[in-house]
């Protein structure tokens, strides 16, 4: 459960697991972002020199998940761009969310590990009593 950690990994055949807990909505996938981030490089490594605002969409809250997450992976892909701070505000019909991001390029930087996406496999993301959980799979 959540305590003092924000996400944690587990074991899946040739993919990496994640789960996340967040004590709002926000919150979510803003550890969210982190713990994806955390896989490639270490975020406090990352200078803060560049700031991004995006707008994200979804059909529900699950797919807002999965859009955020694959909007930081093309991000990363096609501007070399990590994000090591996030401030996320989801709609409060979960699907929309705008998003002030903070990283820097990646160019010379070592990853750790190269995350191709976000998968629906294993896929969940709850309301539990007094936070919010996902827990969602990478392929790597």
């Amino acid at each position: 459960m959540m305590g003092t950690n924000k996400f944690e990994y587990f074991d899946v055949t040739a993919d990496i697991g994640v789960r996340v807990w967040g004590n709002t909505i926000d919150e979510l996938f803003e550890n969210a972002a982190i713990a994806v981030t955390s896989l490639m490089i270490n975020p406090t490594k990352l200078e803060r020199k560049i700031t991004k605002e995006i707008f994200i969409e979804g059909n529900d809250i699950s797919s807002l998940l999965i859009n955020w997450i694959t909007e930081l992976l093309i991000i990363r892909d096609s501007e070399a761009i990590l994000f090591s701070s996030f401030k996320v505000n989801v709609s409060s019909d979960g699907r929309s969310l705008t998003a002030k991001i903070f990283g820097n390029h990646i160019i010379g930087s070592t990853i750790e590990m190269d995350i191709k996406a976000i998968t629906y496999s294993l896929f969940k993301l709850k309301k539990l009593d007094k936070t919010f959980y996902t827990q969602f799979v990478l392929d790597i």
